[in-house]
């Protein structure tokens, strides 16, 4: 009889790659992509020229909804996170929409973030004029002096909002007659927080595309129609994605009656993560790690024997591509079809697509824009950052108009009885 080997005492075991996906019951390249999307590990093998799995993460992964159900799993209600209502991001494969609206077709319109930001709040604003009479909010100068150049994106945005927490003298509630009107001033406040490292901070409230061009002059001093449409573009497709880890965690603590700048801290906090909006500066790290070889296939196979997973690659919501990293990897080869690193990245992405079958998400987009933009490293999870903003500020309003503690229950699986 042949030994199980998801039997309790093999659980630490390691399998081959081949055993592994027999295990699942998948093919080699679908094992790989379960890899890439984080959702096992692969260990290099004594020979250094495969890679294990653990047993133990292959049981977890099969027993999850996200990966291979045996016709053994009786158990359908495994939780992997909670269901929430909401009208405001609807996923389709075709792309997300909001409040009935193709986030792609509103990018290809040239539709203003600003207004994407008030079609998410669901306001009746439809034009840009109190954006155009927007001052920023009044951040104090310590935190301005702790941004030294070297800084983290993301780090100096939790700054910002940390700072502005304690020296706004009103207790900003997420359901105050102004809320609208202290979100729209923290967006900008943000953008511009991006520029205090170059000391390029300028609001240009006339522009058509006001956050995105304040965004793009205080990375580069550009201000170029076309590279600013890039970053409207983006800013547009990652304003929200429904119910992303971050989301949840705005939600969370805005059903706790925390403040907005206390909501969106939980945010970014969760968002900050490597596998979160912080995974498209991994995707920066792979494409310079590239350059040294001749090409992306000699590239891919040295990587899969060092790492065994590509970030950038797959999606746990899109069971085809995902649809932002096709439109911003082409928008990004319109605007510099010439940059080397962009180059190598659509090599990477035609590798990777014909021989393990994987499509690029959105963080390989957020890297495309980057490369054709000239940004510093790492700008692309901070413009994923602003722009998501409003979507965790959408979430926090709508978890509190609907009230009550979210308080979710974990289902205890461990011993019942001390021995």
């Amino acid at each position: 009889m042949r030994e199980d080997p998801s039997a309790p005492d093999n659980t630490d075991k390691l399998l081959s790659g081949s055993e592994a996906a027999e295990f699942l019951g998948v093919k080699s390249a679908t094992l790989y992509a379960y890899a890439s999307r984080g959702l096992i590990e692969s260990i290099p093998a004594k020979n250094a020229r495969e890679r294990c799995y653990r047993l133990s993460d292959l049981v977890k992964l099969r027993q999850s909804s996200r990966g291979f159900k045996s016709v053994k799993d009786e158990d359908d209600s495994v939780w992997t996170g909670p269901v929430i209502k909401s009208a405001i991001t609807e996923i389709r494969e075709d792309g997300h929409r909001y409040r009935g609206q193709s986030a792609l077709d509103l990018a290809r319109a040239g539709t203003p973030f600003e207004l994407v930001a008030e079609l998410i709040w669901q306001t009746d604003n439809r034009d840009q004029k109190l954006w155009r009479r927007i001052k920023p909010l009044s951040v104090p100068s310590p935190a301005r002096k702790i941004a030294s150049p070297d800084i983290d994106s993301l780090d100096l945005l939790k700054l910002v909002l940390s700072s502005l927490e304690i020296v706004d003298p009103v207790h900003r509630k997420l359901l105050s007659d102004d809320h609208f009107d202290t979100a729209r001033r923290l967006i900008v406040t943000i953008a511009l927080a991006l520029g205090w490292r170059t000391r390029r901070e300028k609001y240009f409230a006339s522009s058509n595309f006001a956050v995105a061009e304040s965004i793009l002059f205080a990375l580069t001093r550009n201000r170029a129609k076309e590279r600013v449409r890039l970053v409207n573009s983006a800013l547009v497709l990652c304003a929200d994605h429904e119910l992303n880890a971050s989301a949840f965690a705005a939600r969370v603590a805005a059903s706790c009656d925390a403040s907005l700048y206390s909501s969106l801290l939980a945010a970014l906090g969760t968002f900050s993560g490597t596998l979160h909006g912080s995974a498209s500066r991994k995707v920066e790290d792979i494409v310079s790690s590239s350059m040294r070889f001749k090409s992306a296939g000699a590239w891919l196979k040295d990587a899969l024997k060092q790492y065994g997973k590509i970030p950038g690659f797959g999606s746990d919501i899109y069971s085809a591509a995902d649809p932002r990293a096709d439109y911003l990897i082409a928008e990004a080869k319109m605007v510099s079809p010439r940059n080397a690193h962009l180059k190598r990245l659509c090599e990477i992405v035609d590798c990777v697509r014909d021989h393990l079958g994987v499509p690029p998400n959105v963080d390989l987009g957020l890297a495309a824009m980057s490369y054709a933009l000239s940004l510093p490293a790492g700008a692309g999870s901070a413009i994923f950052a602003v722009s998501r903003t409003a979507g965790w500020i959408g979430h926090a309003v709508e978890q509190r108009l609907y009230g009550g503690v979210i308080r979710p229950r974990a289902r205890y699986i461990g011993k019942s009885e001390v021995e």
